[in-house]
């Protein structure tokens, strides 16, 4: 998880230098990243629950 969002920072970062994310864009990009690890982590949680069932 951590991975991922070290990838979506440098993204951002990237997009930001190229001067592509102004406004809702950067907005709707901070939305997908917070989606994303919210994701992640019920993942991990229905993962760790059911990996036990063994």
């Amino acid at each position: 998880m951590l991975l991922i969002a070290t990838q979506a920072g440098l993204l951002v970062a990237e997009l930001e230098a190229r001067g592509f994310l102004r406004g809702v864009g950067r907005t709707i990009l901070f939305i997908i990243i917070i989606l994303v690890v919210i994701g992640g982590l019920i993942g991990f949680s229905v993962a760790r629950k059911f990996g036990n069932r063994r």
